[in-house]
């Protein structure tokens, strides 16, 4: 116990922070001590570079201004070796300002990287921040020596040059390479890479070995060969090595005791050199970190999905096409989950496309938890997303990693403040190399595209029958096929004029006369005769034909109504259905007022019946646009009422005229005591919230009977008539029922 307390103690931040104090000034007491040793070992009184500057500013900017004192202390003691006590202290004050200014100019417009793998950052460093910095050391070592006479004032100036420029060497050779190779430390450096550095090295000791770095000499512009060669391979911290074994080659062959007397032209020949050597080599090494950050933003924005940072179409298909291709000539299996969510498009439209945004990046990170280290995740657009399975049991495993995701998927989650739930639906296909199978096992495939295609049927037939998952067989591509068909029948019937409308009567219980009928969609088939509504209405609500087919149902009944006054029939109105699709037409109101416009019909002869579902279907659009509908003057009717899962409290919102009762509930009039019951719950509440009501698939007079005697207000079924084309409904309003 007591050990772990002191354990616990030795690791608290406190003491961590304090032992780092310690060895930062150690390390500066040392550099600088280095530094000093340097001017010995150069027969000079000053460093040709002062490596400790380059060391404070790197510990500031990689610690944190907390460790300035770690500065003051070292450039105190490193100091005291040469300087009274008190011009001691003014030089580490000055040092841990310079390093305190840097940070703070470094910090100041966007920031700063210490890998320096930006142009602004390195023209930050050595352009900004250094220079000033630097000055402020400088002023105070100098203003100390200048106050306390041991620098005659004739000196001070050169003296506050040499000493700036000593920091500044230190700024360009020792703290980029301290700062960048701190950044990359735990990047793995493998043989061969290690190889090329050292050969880089060697080549140029070999070629500078007869060289200088004083004077004129061609050998120096062999440094930029070697220097371009390190930034290529090795960025920025390859330029660092270089410029750091340049300066090291310079102050061995240049200023060697033995070689020359010292010279101030000899150093700042020399300062300069490495100055130049410096700042190219940490601009072009910058200058290519930036190309090589853009190409990968390219390539990433090219094959990633910028909003879920998902694998993206085109990184899918590419995927696809080599594992299918590896699956053919090796063997084994794959097999594609191809995921869409269900009712996405409602909680987008309701809550707006930011919270869109936020349920799509939710659901490709549960996906992505739902799958295996080896699948392939992508979101290929919109809602919908795909998995690659692999592995020799690809096929079963699909179904496991399909049932995971569905699992993870339904967990409730909270948007916006609120919680909801997600389902989604998914198709697999799955492509063998070897053996087929028939039956009910999974068709196998040849071809990539095909695979998805198959897939994405799947995932549709299993959006119909609400299912969770299906497996792709060969019957549903046989559906698909007829789907197609169908759809381009349907095309045509629109361009040949093949539809027609009939129309149904709604005949009031209390006068037993006719006020409006519900206009049906039948297909006059040239071949196969006359189609009701129930073998191709589907097809319409899965295919783009909904607008421009619903737009001619609207038309057509309008202007029958329009040509029946014109003949002095009675007054009517026609009700037309809408679904949930055309109710996410963007312009249905705009398609409502240019039929109206064009036929001149008084808009409250026309009746919109949408089902008890649609009304529960995204209901905040649902809401607006039947507003904007019943301030047109249309009458409204939810039709089916009793079928789906709304209350009349809740339909109250909407703002309807009359509801029309399923004739699943009027079938069983007479014989169901329940259903009867419904009926008549469902009337005395309508009637109390001045609400109509309608009955329809009324066949008998039992059922009229029942309905009339419980206030039903209209009565729609077999019983008065069928459905019938315009003329005969026409003659039927002349005679009466």
């Amino acid at each position: 116990m007591m050990r772990s307390a002191i354990a616990d103690g030795f690791y608290s931040p406190r003491v961590r922070y304090g032992v780092s104090l310690v060895a930062l000034a150690l390390t500066y007491f040392l550099t600088a001590r280095f530094g000093l040793w340097l001017a010995t070992y150069m027969n000079s009184t000053v460093s040709a570079v002062w490596p400790a500057s380059g060391l404070a500013i790197a510990a500031l900017v990689l610690l944190g201004w907390r460790y300035w004192p770690a500065i003051l202390v070292g450039a105190f003691f490193a100091s005291l070796f040469i300087f009274p006590w008190y011009v001691a202290l003014v030089i580490g004050v000055g040092c841990s300002l310079e390093a305190i200014a840097a940070l703070w100019l470094l910090n100041r417009s966007g920031g700063f990287h210490a890998a320096l793998d930006r142009v602004q950052d390195v023209v930050k460093l050595t352009f900004f921040a250094a220079p000033l910095a630097c000055a402020v050391s400088a002023s105070f070592g100098i203003g100390a020596l200048g106050a306390t006479h041991l620098l005659s004032e004739s000196e001070l100036a050169r003296g506050w040059f040499i000493w700036w420029m000593g920091d500044m060497m230190g700024c360009l050779l020792v703290a980029p390479a301290l700062m960048v190779w701190w950044v990359h430390r735990r990047q793995a450096l493998h043989f061969w890479p290690a190889l090329e550095a050292t050969a880089i090295l060697l080549l140029m000791l070999a070629s500078m070995g007869v060289s200088t770095l004083t004077g004129v000499d061609q050998n120096h512009y062999v440094l930029f060969a070697f220097l371009i060669w390190a930034a290529l391979r090795f960025g920025v911290p390859g330029v660092t090595l270089v410029t750091l074994a340049a300066a090291a080659l310079g102050m061995v062959t240049a200023l060697r005791p033995m070689a020359q007397a010292f010279s101030y032209a000899a150093l700042f020949d020399m300062q300069i050199l490495l100055s130049i050597i410096a700042l190219s080599g940490l601009l072009v090494a910058a200058a290519l970190a930036e190309r090589k950050h853009s190409e990968w933003r390219l390539d990433q924005l090219a094959r990633f999905d910028s909003l879920t940072g998902l694998a993206n179409r085109a990184a899918f298909q590419e995927q696809l096409e080599r594992t299918t291709a590896h699956v053919q000539r090796h063997g084994g299996n794959v097999a594609l989950l191809y995921l869409d969510l269900d009712r996405f498009k409602q909680i987008n439209d309701t809550l707006g496309h930011q919270a869109g945004d936020q349920l799509l990046q939710m659901m490709a990170a549960r996906i992505q938890t739902g799958v295996r280290s080896e699948d392939f995740v992508a979101r290929i657009g919109g809602d919908e997303f795909t998995v690659l399975v692999v592995g020799e049991h690809a096929a079963r495993a699909s179904a496991a990693v399909a049932q995971k995701i569905l699992q993870i998927l339904a967990e409730p989650f909270t948007l916006l403040g609120h919680d909801y739930v997600m389902s989604a639906s998914i198709g697999i296909g799955v492509l063998r190399a070897t053996s087929t199978t028939t039956g009910g096992t999974p068709t196998q495939l040849d071809d990539a595209q095909e695979l998805l295609r198959h897939a994405d049927t799947a995932m549709y037939r299993a959006k119909q029958q609400h299912c969770g998952f299906l497996y792709f067989n060969s019957s549903m591509n046989v559906a698909s096929k007829l789907q197609l068909s169908l759809e381009s029948g349907l095309r045509r019937a629109l361009e040949q004029a093949e539809f027609e409308l009939y129309y149904q009567p709604k005949v009031d219980t209390v006068h037993q006369r006719i006020t409006g009928a519900e206009a049906l969609l039948r297909w006059s088939h040239p071949r196969s005769g006359l189609i009701l509504p129930s073998h191709f209405i589907p097809a319409i609500e899965a295919s783009s034909l909904m607008e421009p087919i619903g737009l001619w149902v609207l038309r057509q009944a309008c202007q029958q109504i329009v040509n029946w006054q014109r003949d002095s029939l009675p007054g009517q109105r026609v009700a037309v259905n809408f679904s949930a699709r055309h109710f996410a037409l963007p312009n249905l109101l705009l398609m409502v007022d240019q039929v109206l416009q064009e036929t001149g019909l008084n808009a409250e002869q026309l009746e919109v019946e949408i089902t008890e579902s649609t009304a529960m279907t995204n209901t905040r659009q649902t809401l607006d646009t039947l507003n904007a509908l019943k301030q047109r003057g249309v009458r409204l009717t939810i039709d089916d009422f009793g079928t789906g899962y709304s209350s009349l409290a809740y339909l109250k919102r909407f703002p309807i005229d009359a509801i029309k009762i399923d004739r699943s509930f009027i079938q069983e009039l007479g014989r169901d005591s329940d259903d009867a019951a419904i009926v008549r719950a469902i009337i005395q509440l309508a009637h109390g919230m001045q609400i109509r009501v309608i009955a329809e698939g009324v066949e008998t007079t039992a059922q009229r009977d029942f309905l009339v005697q419980h206030g039903c207000d209209e009565i729609q079924g077999f019983l008065y008539s069928a459905a019938l084309p315009a003329t005969d409904y026409a003659a039927l309003l002349r005679v009466g029922v």
